[in-house]
């Protein structure tokens, strides 16, 4: 819901978990208090007011952290009367051992607060959320009354999961009638309780982690203190060398010991977290499931077939029925009418296509018969003019065979014409 800052009158988007609250503007930085009457619950019915979400998944911090200093510091005072065994493994080794002790208690503390949470969680999945007396289905004249029903729920099981889970998917549906959109809201609302549910183990892994880094640090501190303790001079009193020697030992005690007891608190760590982990994911998939197998079947968006609304509009209403014939029969008639006028449109443009496919033939015959004419003329006109020229060549021929013979019978003739040159002779020739 919208909120105006009363500072700089900034319109800002308040959340209902942000009702009570004292929070600072984003624009002007003022602080400024929501009034708990500020944010509804965003649903039509102005009786629904929703109720507070609480965190799901995380433990309240400052919660666990009194808790687990608490048990940490009965636990090392219980060691005290054992401080001769392993007592001092907790007691006599230094910081290390103490702050592994506090991260171990302080995880186990986190972890046992959300085996709490799980199993209220489950508790609510047993909840009867669809009474058959409302109905088989959840339409949007009955959405109404199945959310009223998860109102009535009671006030130490209706901050769950599941409930929230449910109350949100009905009163999108009355809204927005639409099983996919619900379809999509569930699944996206999953996702988000699958990631809030994997970050809620950060602290408890960073715990995981520290231990036995902690434990390292110990023996590198212990060594230390351990090859400090050799550095004798030459001439030491055997005091000082069982002093040494003491020292020796000492540093080498805390070097082992840390490392000892990070890896053991790690180990012991990790079946409880392992554990817990299992259990909230099979809380959330139940919680998927009863979503996906008794709410969606349910949901009914009244978006059925045509031909169904209208025999039920039939059965209800009797001047329907002669409507509709009506109109049946001007669709009848509209549609005989465009039928024709295709009939005629395909006939006409039959037509068409005969007489241009006619006149693409004639024409194409013509030109043919006009290429081939063309060709036998310029083919015959060729063979006259080379006839031409094979008679003139041949009559050359006779004259010179003539002219050789009357040389050859010593006969001078009485007028012989002046012998062309050979050169000349030649290119006559080649020109005919």
């Amino acid at each position: 819901m919208l909120f105006s800052c009363p500072h700089c009158q900034t319109s800002l988007d308040v959340a209902p978990e942000h009702a009570g609250q004292n929070v600072q503007c984003p624009a002007c930085g003022g602080r400024l208090k929501i009034p708990k009457n500020a944010v509804g619950g965003g649903s039509q019915n102005p009786e629904r007011k929703g109720w507070e979400e609480k965190d799901h998944a995380n433990v309240n911090f400052l919660m666990s952290l009194l808790i687990g200093t608490g048990i940490s510091v009965a636990f090392l005072a219980m060691m005290i009367p054992f401080r001769g065994g392993i007592g001092s493994l907790f007691l006599d080794r230094g910081w290390v051992n103490y702050a592994e002790t506090f991260f171990f208690f302080w995880g186990i503390v986190i972890l046992a607060m959300k085996w709490r949470m799980i199993q209220h969680q489950k508790r609510a999945v047993m909840l009867d959320l669809f009474p058959k007396k409302l109905g088989r289905e959840i339409n949007i004249e009955t959405v109404s009354q199945f959310i009223d029903n998860v109102y009535k729920v009671p006030l130490t099981l209706r901050d769950s999961l599941i409930v929230n889970r449910i109350r949100k998917a009905l009163e999108l549906f009355e809204s927005r009638p639409d099983n996919g959109e619900v379809t999509t809201f569930l699944g996206a609302q999953s996702d988000v309780d699958a990631n809030r549910s994997s970050g809620s183990y950060s602290l408890v892994k960073v715990f995981l982690w520290a231990i036995p880094i902690l434990g390292f640090i110990g023996t590198v501190q212990g060594l230390s203190v351990a090859v400090a303790s050799l550095s004798m001079g030459d001439n030491a009193s055997p005091d000082a060398l069982k002093q040494s020697i003491n020292s020796l030992t000492g540093g080498l005690g805390v070097a082992f010991d840390t490392t000892l007891l990070g890896l053991v608190l790690s180990m012991f760590m990790s079946f409880p977290l392992a554990a817990v982990r299992k259990e909230e994911d099979e809380t959330l998939t139940m919680i998927d499931v009863f979503c996906t197998e008794k709410l969606l079947p349910r949901l009914n968006d009244s978006k059925r077939a045509a031909s169904e609304e209208l025999i039920e509009q039939a059965d209800s209403l009797p001047g329907l029925v002669t409507s509709l014939a009506k109109a049946h029969e001007t669709f009848l008639i509209n549609l005989n009418d465009a039928t024709r006028q295709l009939h005629d449109s395909s006939e006409t443009l039959n037509t068409r296509l005969a007489a241009h496919q006619q006149t693409v033939e004639a024409t194409f015959a013509h030109a043919v018969k006009k290429l081939s004419d063309t060709s036998n003329e310029i083919f015959l006109r060729s063979g006259t003019e080379l006839n031409s020229s094979f008679q003139k060549i041949a009559t050359g021929i006779e004259l010179i065979n003539k002219a050789l013979g009357d040389l050859g019978q010593n006969k001078i003739p009485e007028v012989l014409p002046e012998p062309p040159p050979k050169r000349r002779l030649l290119g006559f020739l080649s020109r005919k």
